[in-house]
Order: structure tokens, then C-alpha cells, then sequence
């Protein structure tokens, strides 16, 4: 699906510095290299609405900020959720 000039219009309108602000409080979560969290698990933690989340998390998974480090099942539906966490240090 395409996005209208209407849509990307809209999404130009948040401000870099809001976007920043939420890839920021997201990052701040990740305390420990052994934590991982669910994007559900980051939205109920930082109060961000769940499609927030997922544009900002998908936006530091490309910059390689976090990365994903498996699945969990979710409680409520079955369905597996990918877990995400600071990236493995590479070593070499």
C-alpha cells in the first residue's frame, strides 16, 4: 500500500525532535545488554501508543541501535512477538 501525499505530509509534520525524543525513551529502557522486550512490553513501559512504537523501533533496528533476539509467545493470543535488546557485541 502506498502511503497518499496527504499521509506523508501528516508524518513529516512530527517533528525530528519528537521522533528523537521517543527512539531516546525507548533506548532508555534497555538498561542491561540481557534485557529484551516485546514491542508491547516497550509501549505499555513508555506510555507511547503501540504504532508509535513499531515506526521508532523499526527506525533503530536500521540503524542498529537494538536488534531483534528471538520470540515470545503472548499470553493472551499464541501468536510469537519478536523480543528486542541491545545489539551482541561482535567480537572478533
Amino acid at each position: 500500500m502506498r502511503a497518499t501525499h496527504t499521509q506523508l505530509a501528516g508524518y513529516d509534520s512530527v517533528t525530528g525532535t519528537k521522533r528523537c525524543t521517543q527512539k531516546q525513551m525507548i533506548l532508555n529502557l534497555f538498561y542491561s545488554e540481557h534485557l529484551t522486550l516485546t514491542r508491547q512490553e516497550i509501549s505499555d513501559r513508555t506510555n507511547l501508543r503501540l504504532s508509535s512504537v513499531c515506526g521508532r523501533v523499526r527506525e533503530l533496528l536500521d540503524d542498529e541501535a537494538l536488534s531483534v533476539r528471538g520470540t515470545q509467545k503472548c499470553a493472551a493470543t499464541g501468536v510469537l512477538n519478536e523480543t528486542l535488546g541491545l545489539p551482541a557485541e561482535v567480537t572478533a
